[in-house]
């Protein structure tokens, strides 16, 4: 069984301390896991070496195409696992995703908006916020779009893990051919 993990932070002047329990937690490829606080994803993270780039990355997705997220922030902190050593670390808080899971390929994509029955009448709100997603993916260069499908809501596609293509050097953001098959995928999937 996963230890459980402390998260302390200071919240207008006040300590605040969260026990996130070892049993609740959810696997993750670049974090010590994510838990579902309330009605939020907390992704804990036990460094803060990837603090920056990663702020730097969401807040450019938003700012240059609104890339659905499901509003993301994050919040400095302290992490405790089990009984190791305190660490300086952050979450990464997001609104809990539900729906049909795609993973890094426009098959996959696909296989979630058959799942999730998304409506392929393009004038339907469900496909253009959809369109309009993979637009944004496209739009920062989504170097490996997965995220979620789930029509019905305000953004029935939400993106997760976010890694845009930005250069740094020439302050553009750089082609995704992943982002760009998605564009293809939701494109098609209008004209079917």
């Amino acid at each position: 069984m996963a230890d459980d993990v402390v998260f302390t932070y200071t919240s207008g002047g006040k300590e605040i301390k969260t026990t996130l329990k070892g049993s609740e937690r959810y696997n993750s490829r670049e974090a010590i896991g994510i838990w579902k606080v309330n009605s939020k994803a907390w992704k804990v993270y036990g460094t803060t070496k990837q603090y920056q780039a990663l702020s730097d990355d969401y807040r450019r997705a938003d700012v240059a195409a609104g890339l659905p997220m499901g509003n993301p922030s994050f919040q400095l902190g302290t992490v405790k696992v089990g009984n190791k050593t305190e660490t300086q670390g952050f979450i990464l808080i997001t609104q809990w995703m539900e729906g049909t899971n795609f993973q890094k390929s426009a098959s996959s994509f696909e296989a979630a908006l058959a799942k999730e029955k998304l409506s392929k009448d393009t004038t339907t709100n469900d496909y253009k916020r959809t369109k309009g997603g993979c637009d944004a993916a496209n739009k920062v260069g989504l170097r490996d779009p997965q995220g979620f499908v789930k029509p019905g809501i305000y953004e029935p596609l939400r993106f997760i893990d976010i890694h845009t293509s930005w250069d740094p050097v020439l302050n553009v953001f750089g082609f995704s051919g992943k982002a760009a098959e998605l564009v293809e995928v939701i494109t098609k999937w209008g004209e079917k």
